[in-house]
């Protein structure tokens, strides 16, 4: 399954994560990640392991990492801790003035390109609260999105067919909800889960249909239709302290990636929710398409190890 792997040994002085890959359409890959311990975000080289640049400001940890291409060519790095959202220049690590709030902690983040072209950021805030920000600037966009009523934990952002961004977003009230990214109306009713909803993903389908999965602190995995809600197969046992990562196309079907408390990540189909089989070393992971079609798969282990391998090449008219 796995083909050439870059080994960055010791990326890391605490356990390497999160970790996430980014990719444009002229073949541009981002590899960025994070840690528990103290010294800071870097971005990584994907074909030598060699570090480009590492951020002066740790963040205590860390909560989540999003990159996104600005109309322009260049990128911007974000990551969400204790402190609200810190951002830097993507391909230089120059630091740029953070998001507001600065005195909330973020867990979760997303990012996206607005059909008007802007590029923004999404924050799932302690508060309840969640936050949307122009990239570039890192200034509000509107008022903060609220209907959780309690923490919320994670976001996901994506396009849809029939020109609607939508953002997909979980929380300590055991919902996901819905809302157009643009305007910050709420989209459809909540989507029920049994516990705290701690990730979600979003991932177009064949067909027309997008999928979002959630997980959730009772270790289930359920699957929802983005745009009518309705579930998509029954909800999956994962096993304990196992939660998503990553969610991607490979050899023409739907994939989801998972870790656990046993550092290993683990693939699932994304629509009937079953394990592959393949699994490789690690307590974190993101996965990205390149242009030219290969599917990279980053994953970061408790040692501070970050291990970049190319999975393979989709075939983006299957899947169901």
């Amino acid at each position: 399954m796995s083909g050439d792997s870059v080994r960055i040994a010791g990326a890391h002085e605490g356990a390497a994560g999160p970790v996430l890959l980014a990719a444009d359409p002229a073949g541009q890959v981002l590899l960025v990640s994070n840690s528990n311990g103290r010294d800071g975000v870097c971005r990584w080289d994907t074909d030598t392991g060699a570090l480009l640049w590492r951020s002066s400001d740790a963040l205590g940890g860390g909560n989540a990492l999003a990159a996104v291409r600005l109309a322009d060519g260049r990128w911007v790095v974000a990551a969400a801790g204790e402190r609200g959202v810190a951002r830097w220049d993507g391909l230089t690590g120059q630091v740029l003035p953070g998001c507001e709030p600065r005195d909330e902690t973020v867990w979760g983040l997303a990012s996206a390109r607005l059909l008007d072209g802007r590029a923004v950021l999404v924050g799932a805030g302690n508060g309840g609260e969640i936050h949307r920000w122009d990239a570039e600037t890192g200034i509000a966009l509107g008022k903060p999105l609220v209907g959780h009523g309690t923490s919320v934990k994670c976001v996901a952002v994506q396009e849809l067919p029939g020109h609607t961004v939508m953002i997909a977003s979980g929380g300590d009230d055991g919902c996901v909800r819905r809302w157009d990214a643009a305007t910050g109306q709420a989209l459809g009713m909540p989507l029920e889960a049994s516990g705290w909803v701690i990730e979600v993903v979003m991932l177009p389908l064949a067909g027309g249909r997008t999928l979002i999965a959630a997980s959730d602190n009772e270790d289930i995995l359920y699957r929802w239709d983005a745009e009518s809600g309705e579930p998509i197969g029954h909800p999956v046992e994962m096993g304990e302290y196992t939660v998503l990562a990553s969610a991607v196309h490979l050899a023409g079907e739907p994939m989801l990636f998972t870790f656990g408390a046993d550092e290993v990540v683990r693939q699932r189909h994304a629509v009937t929710g079953e394990p592959t089989g393949h699994s490789w070393r690690g307590q974190a992971a993101s996965c990205v398409t390149r242009a030219d079609g290969t599917v990279l798969l980053a994953t970061g282990a408790f040692n501070g190890d970050v291990v970049v391998q190319t999975l393979g090449v989709p075939q983006r008219s299957g899947g169901s």
